[in-house]
C-alpha cells in the first residue's frame, strides 16, 4: 500500500467531536437534532448526571446516571473533561465516553453551554486532537424574539437571558467556527457544519 492510500485508508477510519454551543435561543439543539437525523454515522454524547432517573428516562440513552458520592470519585479521578454542578446535582462528560463513542466509528456531537468553553478548550484538543468547536450565532434581536416566542419566561426572566445571551455572544474567540444560523436557514447551517467535519477528515496532519 503507497503513502497516499495509507493516508486515505486513516482519513476514511477517521472520526470527529463535534462541540456545538451558542447563546441561548440561538438553535443549538434543533442544529443538533438535525444533524443526527441527516448522518447515521453520527451520535449524541451522553452525559453522567447525578440526580435520580426518571421515569420516561434510559440509562446510557437520556444520561449515564450515578449517585453524588460516585460522581464526586470521579470528579477526584479525573475523568471527565467537563462537570458543573446544578441545582444541588452533578452534571458532565466523561473523557472515556467521548472516545468510545469515537472508537465505535461514529463522528460524535457534544451540545454544551458557552459557560465554561475558554477552561476546557486546551484539555479537549489535547485529549481528543480529531475533535471542533462550533460556535452558532444570530442577531441579538432574533434571540430576544425567540426568547419571548417561548412564553416560558416572565419579562424579567427574559430580560436576564437576554443579559446572557449578549454576554455569550462575545464568546465566539474561544471555538474553532463560528456559523450564523440565520432565521429560516436551518438546512444552509447544517450543510456548513457538515462541510466543516469533512474538511477536517481530509486534514494533513504535519508531522
Amino acid at each position: 500500500m503507497s503513502d497516499v492510500s495509507r493516508e486515505l485508508e486513516k482519513q476514511r477510519q477517521r472520526n470527529i467531536l463535534i462541540v456545538l454551543s451558542g447563546p441561548t435561543c440561538s438553535g443549538k439543539d434543533t442544529v443538533m437534532r438535525f444533524l443526527l437525523k441527516r448522518n447515521k454515522n453520527m451520535g449524541r454524547l451522553v452525559t453522567t448526571n447525578s440526580r435520580p432517573k426518571r421515569k420516561e428516562e434510559k440509562e446510557g440513552t437520556d444520561y449515564y446516571f450515578v449517585s453524588k458520592d460516585e460522581f464526586e470519585k470521579l470528579i477526584a479521578q479525573e475523568a471527565f473533561l467537563e462537570w458543573v454542578e446544578y441545582r444541588g446535582d452533578y452534571r458532565g462528560s466523561q473523557k472515556k465516553h467521548v472516545l468510545e463513542a469515537l472508537k465505535s466509528g461514529k463522528d460524535v456531537i457534544w451540545r454544551i453551554d458557552v459557560r465554561g468553553v475558554k477552561n476546557i478548550y486546551d484539555k479537549v484538543k489535547k485529549e481528543v486532537p480529531y475533535s471542533i468547536f462550533v460556535f452558532l450565532a444570530e442577531d441579538i434581536k432574533i434571540l430576544e424574539k425567540r426568547m419571548k416566542k417561548r412564553a416560558t419566561e416572565t419579562m424579567t426572566g427574559v430580560e436576564w437571558s437576554l443579559n446572557r445571551a449578549i454576554w455569550e455572544l462575545r464568546q465566539y474567540g474561544n471555538f474553532d467556527y463560528l456559523i450564523k444560523n440565520k432565521e429560516g436557514k436551518l438546512k444552509k447551517t447544517v450543510e456548513i457544519v457538515e462541510e466543516i467535519i469533512e474538511a477536517e477528515k481530509r486534514k494533513i496532519l504535519k508531522k
